[in-house]
């Protein structure tokens, strides 16, 4: 991931209450994200910067922000309801964090690490506070292994992919394309996943990139062949598309022709990734909805 994501989201003014960085638990990563999170919490009016000189950057430098909380696994390498809570010694807890007044900083902000290994209870409690977060404050998760998280958790997050290492490029001798490895690491094990399972989802991701590259020309394609069981996926292609046309990435994969991003300027990117999240939001919880009333709402910001 490029470091200027990062100040195109300040420059905007357009930061969400929740991200999901779906990396690997190391210093690169956690260096770059807590740039990310100074970020919010520096008192500087030039938000694309931190300053390094107000107290909340020096606290934070510090390791003694009052208004920064982290959260890491157990000794038994989970992370349980009690330690959300503040039930031990330890920490405050998130609810204790986020209903106060920030003290030095300009927000609140919990730092979640290796979110995978949160368990049930604990997800189910995180989950009531993104389903209503307190004013004028942030959740920020790690995870190397996202679809190990709740998918109603997931739909209330703006997930970011830091470029990792190690994902695999081929399934059984057959090569994946870039971005379909980045969903395919998102959403699955694939250690678990079937010969079957995979040809169904590649079919159906270059069923996906073709709607998509014949936009300009075909609407109505789109809103008769996204209407079906598979729309959560699709929308998960369309949103990694998004992101990748954000950082600039499209010379990374073979999807170069893609309109129906590319016609769109920054800010309206952005509020037509919001778009998709909400849809998504309503597909986890099972809200009842006419699928194609609502894709041709978010298609409108194609025009």
């Amino acid at each position: 991931m490029k470091a200027d994501f990062f100040n195109k989201e300040f420059n905007l003014h357009n930061i969400s209450h929740a991200y999901l960085f779906e990396c690997k638990d190391s210093k690169e990563s956690h260096k770059l994200i807590d740039i990310f999170i100074k970020k919010i919490l520096c008192t500087s009016k030039e938000k694309s910067i931190f300053c390094d000189e107000c107290k909340s950057c020096k606290s934070f430098n510090g390791n003694s922000n009052p208004d920064y909380l982290q959260i890491f696994p157990d000794d038994k390498d989970k992370i349980g309801i009690g330690s959300l809570r503040g039930d031990s010694d330890k920490n405050r807890g998130i609810i204790n964090v986020l209903n106060e007044t920030s003290l030095i900083s300009n927000a609140k902000v919990i730092k979640i690490n290796c979110a995978e290994k949160l368990n049930e209870e604990a997800q189910n409690y995180l989950l009531k506070i993104l389903e209503e977060p307190p004013k004028n404050s942030h959740i920020i998760m790690l995870s190397s292994r996202p679809f190990k998280l709740k998918k109603t958790i997931l739909s209330r997050l703006i997930r970011i992919s830091i470029q990792r290492t190690g994902l695999k490029n081929e399934f059984n001798g057959i090569k994946i394309d870039p971005l379909f490895s980045e969903i395919l690491h998102r959403e699955y094990d694939l250690d678990a996943i079937s010969e079957k399972e995979f040809n169904f989802l590649s079919d159906l991701f270059k069923n996906t990139i073709e709607s998509l590259g014949n936009f300009s020309f075909s609407k109505e394609r789109i809103l008769d062949s996204w209407n079906d069981d598979y729309l959560n996926f699709r929308l998960n292609v369309l949103k990694q598309n998004i992101f990748q046309t954000i950082l600039g990435e499209f010379k990374k994969t073979n999807n170069k022709n893609l309109v129906i991003t590319s016609s769109l300027d920054e800010e309206r990117l952005f509020l037509f990734l919001e778009e998709i999240i909400s849809l998504q939001a309503l597909l986890a919880n099972k809200v009842p909805i006419n699928k194609k009333v609502q894709l041709d709402a978010i298609f409108d910001f194609i025009k």
